[in-house]
């Protein structure tokens, strides 16, 4: 499956950020009243290329054209409120906790890091300005974000990994004859065509139809839960039935 995020061991992005740290280390030592306007810039880009990344890579992102061909297609089956059932199945909830927790305590290591950065900053602008000539002052500047970055490249993303759901799981969805749309807090969705050579179970244990889509190339799976699993069972293959018929009449 595809990484939905940009990857940081890609030549581009390291070139990239080469290439901004050496901008950011001549701003501070020549231009040093331009600095904010230089980090703005470094964001602005930063964010930019990561959303073009995950906009190619990503089929929430990709295909979003096809949410609206399934949203204005004819409605076959909606679940309202599957978070009854969601709340039963103990394994997916402890799951979603851990998800939750790690989540959560990512952005506190994160807080913790930039403000470490900010303080450490402070100490190394002092060293800079006390050097005598530009160039060590440079100097200083680059083996700062250098460190930085090397840090984050080789420890961070080691230590502190992404916090991923492998399951979809949406408190409410719809089934339309153009492919399956959730909603509740997990925004995502299948087209038809995504459903043609994925694997699908049935846990009517635990009511839910499970989708591992290999054709969408998703980084989890879509579980759908529902008091009648055969049901919604019968109009995924019914969706996929269609879907077939009409690539058969395209083709001819």
């Amino acid at each position: 499956m595809s990484s939905v995020t940009p990857n940081p061991y890609s030549w581009k992005y390291v070139l990239l950020s080469q290439v901004y740290l050496i901008v950011i280390s001549v701003v501070l030592t020549y231009y040093p009243q331009y600095f904010i306007e230089a980090i703005v810039t470094y964001f602005i880009v930063m964010m930019g290329v990561m959303f073009y990344s995950m906009s190619k890579s990503n089929p929430m992102f990709r295909d979003r054209k096809l949410l609206y061909e399934i949203n204005n297609s004819r409605l076959l089956y909606e679940e309202k409120n599957a978070s009854e059932l969601i709340n039963k199945d103990k394994e997916y909830t402890e799951e979603y906790t851990k998800y939750a927790k790690k989540s959560f305590s990512m952005l506190g290591i994160y807080l913790v890091y930039m403000i470490v950065l900010y303080f450490l900053y402070t100490y190394i602008s002092k060293i800079a300005i006390s050097q005598a000539s530009s160039f060590d002052r440079l100097l200083v500047y680059l083996i700062y974000f250098e460190v930085i970055y090397l840090f984050a490249f080789f420890v961070f993303r080691k230590i502190v990994k992404p916090a991923m759901l492998n399951i979809m799981a949406p408190f409410s969805y719809k089934i339309t004859e153009k492919g399956i749309v959730g909603s509740g807090g997990m925004s995502t969705f299948l087209h038809a065509r995504h459903l043609l050579d994925a694997n699908i179970s049935v846990n009517r244990e635990k009511h839910y139809v499970e989708i591992d889509s290999a054709q969408a190339k998703l980084p989890y799976k879509l579980r759908l839960y529902s008091s009648d699993v055969d049901k919604v069972l019968d109009y995924i293959e019914r969706i996929k039935r269609i879907e077939l018929r009409r690539q058969s009449s395209s083709q001819q």
